[in-house]
């Protein structure tokens, strides 16, 4: 069965990223920790520091970065400013 979480990764290196099937979101800023998962509830910010994204088959990590996200309806949307993709 499919989480229908899905996240979207914008970045001018790379361009538009979808990724289907996420299970959790976790995002270490330079103020705050946050684990985002299905049904969570609305929320926007900003990140300094790395974000992690886990689906059934990978793990996926971006560090250093600095970018906005908004996070609604089971879509999380991310544009990166800045960041190195590991």
């Amino acid at each position: 069965m499919k989480d229908n979480f899905v996240v979207n990764i914008i970045s001018l290196n790379e361009g538009l990223i979808k990724i289907d099937d996420v299970h959790v979101i976790r995002i270490k800023s330079k103020d705050y920790n946050l684990l985002i998962m299905k049904d969570y509830l609305p929320i926007i910010g900003m990140i300094e520091g790395s974000f992690d994204i886990e689906t059934t088959a990978e793990k996926i990590t971006y560090d250093e970065v600095i970018a906005y996200y908004m996070s609604n309806n089971n879509i999380f949307n991310i544009i990166l400013k800045d960041g190195k993709h590991g």
